[in-house]
Order: structure tokens, then sequence, then C-alpha cells
């Protein structure tokens, strides 16, 4: 190739380089633009524009890795951005399982001369504590302030930081009296408690070899630097281990322990650096828009953001700021989003677990692709389109990408069935796969029906006609509905599931916004579950479809709420699509229960703080004490036909109060939960012995009243240990009975059905045991629904 073609060559890469650049930048403008009109023209409350648009610039800078506070100044220069008029502090942060460290710091800052130290993890800027921080934004206003103003900073320094080694102190001088001796030294380490040890060089006349011995008991706990320090050894604690020994010497050794340090730090400007004018930075030229941030943060990580990837986060950040429920959906989640509403997915049809490196299918779904073609449970899956994917670490991720695709295309695996030491081809065509919203249905007792339901899909109300059918023939004349951990989904499916008990014209539900008018949605189909007693289990994660159905019940005095208060989302939100594909859920509305109470719960102090409100519940108390319900006194209602006091503002609070279970539980069983010990097992046991449970248990009504796991329970504990759970006896005992329901119910779940395992583990559903109590007492039923 000449030079002059090599040239051409080169410019024209440059400038198809540059032309995708550009689209790239045109492309996602268009997007926020879009996306800026439909908050203006949709949205629930009246919105300043100008404050959304500082919000996706806050949202942009919060992306950016590793966090500045600062930029050179000659960057500034060729933006025509002005640098912030502030200064700081001369460090900078990041997050780290919820603390806040400082990451770096600047040559000639305040920092540096305060001797701050990387890894020091802050906790407190003047007084005002870091626990509310959850982005980097939120630290960088708090660090601002005038040139050469002062700022108090509390941290804590971790003992393993590098520079906090053990290190030797220098003895000045050892005096003994009677049976202690005292000793002196000097330390000058950074300020901070340390703890010192004792080693005594001594040797046995027997031996005459020295040997370096520590000596017991606390004699340095809790020292500070400096010099003359002293600390004391009672030698009678080591008379046995000293005895008859020559002492040579005594070394002193020091060892930073955590500490909290308190810093007087003078903001300064940094030299060749400034500040960056991000919003709320008190700043009259701060970066006020899209294309001002994206300019910048472009020339602070040239090689490292891309247009649309900081653009995603300055949406989600910015949507986030409006309410908690408002939220944006790229094209990668919006399939995994939408497929169990929409009650389907297009895969091969089956149910696996990732056991000891090894793909193993748990079931082959009914009328399904693969069972169409022969597998079986207890197959293990080994390659994959040619690839082999046994024993390579591989995820459920992974797994569920190859196997996904389009309806009729087809993908092949090679499987290992029981002894047979040759794979088993298999061609599957990829088919329509039903996601079922309805965990189970079945008689609790002669005369009382159950049904769980994990959201409100577009399939639920037909998977629900379908259960009350079945559960009508088997004598059903009371239900009990289970909405506890749902978290919600279609409001027309909850509309539709509210009308089926509902006799006649009944409203349900009505919805109001700035942009959108009220609107009232009623039922007035003869539906299926008018007759007979009906009580819905609610908890604290209960939410939004859930909320309007068991408010209904309330209002209208259908029926009975138990358990505990539900999570509090009364908003509404529209999906809209982008230029691009993705998707925002603005929130347009907020719904009303019939009585006209919104259940939506304040969301003032941020979405952090919002999320983790139904977590507060159980250190206040409320989880476990209706007394400590804190109830809305400006937001009364009355039902409407038993005139019995509700309450809006923050969910829909039970008729009936469950407290929160945590009777036979444990340490030890907690952590069987959370290394996932039963699922593992479970699967590992029905395994090995598969053959021998199914000709054995041939029903799941055998296997419920004939099946005792305590002969296994040992092999559970085994193998827990196996995979790091050491046994406790005491935790085991304090447990047995909820740990020998938890491995029955997953032991049903792999060798029957997933539906299978609520009919053993409700066994330990105290909201469930209540409503069976209150059921099948006619008079108590009557007085709490009055």
């Amino acid at each position: 190739m000449t030079i002059r073609s090599f040239i051409l060559a080169f410019t024209i890469l440059s400038s198809s380089f540059s032309f995708s650049q550009n689209l790239e930048s045109r492309s996602t403008e268009i997007k926020i633009q879009r996306l800026l009109f439909l908050i203006e023209q949709m949205y629930v409350e009246d919105v300043d524009l100008k404050k959304v648009q500082e919000n996706l610039v806050l949202g942009m800078y919060n992306y950016t890795r590793p966090m500045s506070l600062y930029l050179k100044d000659s960057l500034f220069k060729i933006t025509g951005i002005n640098p912030s008029e502030k200064a700081s502090l001369g460090f900078t942060i990041k997050f780290k399982k919820g603390k806040v460290l400082i990451d770096s710091i600047f040559n000639k800052g305040g920092a540096y001369y305060s001797k701050l130290k990387k890894n020091d993890r802050i906790l407190s800027i003047d007084g005002n504590n870091l626990n509310d921080i959850y982005y980097y934004s939120d630290f960088f206003n708090r660090s601002l302030g005038d040139s050469n103003s002062v700022c108090s900073i509390k941290v804590v320094r971790d003992s393993k930081d590098n520079d906090s080694k053990v290190q030797s102190a220098k003895i000045k001088s050892v005096e003994q009296k009677e049976q202690k001796v005292y000793i002196t030294y000097d330390f000058d380490g950074r300020p901070g408690k340390y703890d010192v040890s004792l080693h005594i060089k001594s040797s046995n006349s027997n031996s005459w070899s020295s040997k370096l011995k520590s000596v017991t008991g606390d004699v340095g706990q809790n020292q500070t630097t400096g010099p003359n320090k002293k600390i004391v050894w009672d030698v009678l604690k080591d008379r046995d281990e000293f005895k008859g020994d020559w002492v040579f010497g005594i070394e002193a050794n020091v060892k930073s322990l955590n500490d909290t340090l308190e810093f007087k730090i003078k903001r300064k400007n940094i030299p060749n650096f400034s500040v960056i004018p991000i919003p709320n930075s008190f700043d009259h030229n701060y970066i006020k828009n899209y294309e001002q941030g994206l300019e910048i943060f472009n020339l602070i990580y040239p090689d490292s953001i891309s247009k649309s990837d900081i653009t995603e986060y300055g949406i989600r950040f910015m949507l986030e700021q409006l309410d908690p429920h408002s939220t944006y959906i790229s094209l990668k989640d919006l399939h995994d989003m939408n497929a169990p509403l929409k009650g389907s997915f297009t895969g091969v049809g089956i149910r696996f677990q990732i056991f000891k490196d090894t793909v193993l299918v748990v079931q082959a779904i009914p009328g399904g692709p693969s069972e169409k073609v022969g597998l079986i449970a207890g197959d293990k899956i080994v390659k994959i389109q040619n690839e082999i994917v046994a024993g390579t670490g591989i995820k459920n991720s992974g797994v569920r990408d190859r196997l996904l695709g389009d309806k009729g295309t087809k993908v092949k695996v090679g499987v290992k069935r029981g002894k047979s030491e040759n794979l088993i081809d298999f061609e599957i065509t990829r088919d329509k796969i039903p996601i079922y919203s309805m965990d189970a249905s079945y008689m609790v007792n002669e005369n009382t029906g159950y049904i769980k339901l994990n959201n409100f899909s577009s399939t639920s109300i037909r998977e629900i006609r379908k259960a009350v059918f079945s559960l009508n023939n088997k004598g059903m004349e009371n239900l009990i509905l289970d909405l506890q951990n749902n978290g919600g989904g279609y409001l027309k499916t909850a509309v539709d599931l509210a009308d089926e008990m509902l006799p006649g014209k009944k409203k349900i539900v009505s919805t109001n916004g700035r942009k959108f008018p009220e609107k009232m949605y009623s039922g007035d189909r003869v539906g299926l579950l008018e007759k007979g007693k009906i009580i819905v289990l609610v908890n604290e994660s209960s939410a939004s479809a859930s909320e309007i159905v068991s408010g209904a019940i309330q209002d209208w005095d259908r029926g009975l709420i138990v358990g505990r208060r539900t999570f509090g989302k009364g908003l509404v939100q529209k999906p809209i699509q982008l230029p691009d594909g993705t998707q925002v859920r603005i929130t347009t509305s907020k719904y009303y229960t019939p009585s006209g109470r919104c259940i939506q719960k304040p969301y003032s102090g941020g979405s952090m703080a919002y999320r983790k409100e139904k977590y507060s519940r159980y250190k206040s108390g409320e989880s476990f004490n209706k007394d400590s319900i804190k109830y809305n006194e400006n937001e009364v209602f009355l039902t409407l036909i038993q005139n019995r006091k509700v309450y809006g503002g923050g969910g829909v609070v039970p008729d009936v109060f469950v407290p929160l279970d945590t009777n036979g539980t444990s340490p030890y069983f907690n952590k069987l939960i959370r290394k996932g010990v039963f699922n593992q097992f479970s699967l590992y046991y029905v395994n090995k012995k598969r053959n021998e449970l199914e000709k054995k248990y041939s029903d799941f009504e055998k296997y419920k009243s004939n099946f005792h796991v305590k002969s296994i329970t040992q092999d559970l504990i085994k193998f827990a240990e196996e995979e790091g759970v050491k046994f406790n006896e005491k935790e085991f005992n304090d447990a047995k009975r909820t740990i020998e329901i938890r491995l029955k119910a997953n032991i049903a779940q792999d060798l029957f059905d997933y539906k299978k395992f609520y009919e053993i583990i409700n066994d330990l559903n105290s909201s469930l045991q209540k409503a069976l109590e209150i059921i099948n007492d006619k008079e108590a039923f009557s007085n709490l629904a009055k």
C-alpha cells in the first residue's frame, strides 16, 4: 500500500469513526428531548424542567468512574465552561459495601496537609453523618465551601491499612517492683489508638537457646502515640511459661486499631485543577443541560465513556428524583421485565438448576418443546449447540442466553442420562412457554380453598378461574387469597380479580393525574367468588395491584385483610417507548380505593429512604406489634357498608394483624438459607434417589402423608458442612421443625412440581394459620367484619 493510499484509508476510517460518534450523540440528544417533552406533558404533578435537566446532569456525573471533583484547568478552557467558584477538601471518594472511603488525595490540598489517608472511612462532615449518602453528587456538595474555610471530618482508620502493620516501639526503661514489671516506651506513630504486645527474649538453662515468647494478658490495650507511655506486665500470669528462664530482653510491638479520628481540614485551591461546577454546587455557571454535561464528562474520560451508557445512567437518576417508581428500562432488560407480566416467553421449556457445575434438568414443562422431544427430570445438559457447558463455571444467565431464542428456531443439546457414558442428542424447536402467576391452589381444609398469586399478569385471571372451577368441584365454600410478597402488575388484572369477588356493579379503583382526568374502574360482571367468605393475606411486600384488590375488598366489607401493613404504592405508571426502542415508565396518576383513600406512602426523603422504609418497620417494632403502626390521622376514611375506620397515606392496614414470626429460626437455619443449602441438597438427593422415590411415592398425597425427613437430616448436616456451614447443635434444635418442613418442601418441589412446595411450607405460614382459625369460626369472622 502506498503512503497516499494509506493516508486516504486512515482518513476514511477516522471519518467513519467520527460519523459514528456524531450519530450516537444525535441519537441520544433526540432521546433526551423526547423524554423531557413526555415528562412535561404527562407527569402526575407540576415539574420544573430546569430542575429535571439538572438531575440528568447529576446522574451523568454519578456514572463516571473513578469519580473526581476536579478537572484540569486546561480542559476547562477547551469547553468554555467556567470552573466552580468554590474549593473542596482535596480528595475523592469511592463507595464500598455501604461505606464512603477516601479514594485518592491531591497533593497540596487540605486533606494532604491534614494527613488523611487513602481508605479512611468518612463518618461525618461538619457533624452531618453520611449514612444517607448513596451518590457521588450527594457527597460533592457537602464537601464544597469558600476557599480557606475549615471543615471538620470524622473518619475511621482501618488497622488493616498497609501503613498500619505491626511496628516496634522504643523501650526506654524497665523496672520491676515485686511481681510486676513496669515498662516505659516511646512511639511516634500517626494519631490513633494501638494495642501493645510484649515479647520476652529468654532461654532455658537446659538448652541455652534463646526464644521469643509472648506474654499473656492485656498489657497494653488502647494505647495512644507519644513519648513516655507506660505499660505493666504481671509476671505471675506467666510464671509457669517462664519458670527457670533467663531473660535477655523485652520487645514491645505496636499494632494500630480501628479508631475514630477527627480532622480539621482547610479547603484549598489545588494547583492546575479546579472544581467541576455540577448543579447544586452554589455556582452561577454550573453545567445546566445534557449537551454541556456530555461535553465535559467526555473530556474527563475520553476513552471509557459510552454516550449511550452515561445517558442511560443519567436518565435513571433523573427519573428517580421525580419519584421512586418512574423508571427507565434498557433494551437488555426490557424482555426480562415484561415477560412475567405478558405471561410467556420463547424458549425450550425446562426448569433447571446448576449443581456442582452441572446443568441439571429439574422439570420438563408439561406440553413444552423439551418434553415433546423426550427430555426428563434428572437429565444433565453437557452441550448446547456443540458448546460444552458442564464443568465450565457457567452461570444461570449463561444457560438462559443459550436456550432462549425466537419462536421456531432450533437448538441442539447433548444430555447425559443416568449411568450411561454416551451423550443423547436432542434438537429442540423453541416455542412459546407460559409463565404462571399463580404459585399454588389447593384445598386447605374440607371447605376452604387457597390460592397464592405472585403477580398480576395478563394470564392471571384465566389461571384463577381455572383454579376456582377445580376448587369448587372439591367442595370449596370459602377462599383464602394469598397476596403476600406480591409486588403488583397490571391494573386491569387487579380490577378483574376484585370484580370476581364483589357482587353487583361496584367501584373498584379510580385514577387521577395532572394531565389525566379522573378515571373510574368498576366491576359489573357476575364473578365466580361472589359468595362465601374471603380472606386476603398481605404483608409489607404486597404492593400496587395487590393493594388495589385488598383495598377494594376492605372498603366494600366483602372480606377480611389479614397480615401486616402493605407496602404503600399508590402511583400509576404509563409505559412509553423512546425513539431507540428503550422504554420509560412515567408516573402519570395516583390511584384511589373505593372509599377515596390514596395509599401511597411519602417519598419526599428520596428513593433510597423510601425503599428502606419497609425494613425500618422491623426496627420500629411495627412488624411485631400492631400498636407500633403509625396511622395517618389526616387520612381517615370509612368503609362503605359497615362504616369501619380505615386509613390512607401509607398502605392498607389489615383488619387482623399477624406479627412477623421469628420463632423456629436460628443463625444456623439462616445460613442454610443464605448459602442455598436446601435447594442444592434436595436437588442432589432427588437426583440420586429419583427412581426409588417415584416408585415409593407415586403421587403427591402419598409423599405428603408418608415421607419423613428425620432419616436424612444427618445427610443435610454433612452436606451443609461441605458447603461451609458449620453445624451448631443448639441452633439446629432451635429451628428443627422449620428445617424439617423446609427440607420436605424443597424435595417435593424437585420430585413433583414447584407448586407442591407451598402445600408443605405453608405449615410455617402464620398468616394462613390465623386466617384458617378465623374462617372456621363463624361468629369470630362476622364480628371482625363489622
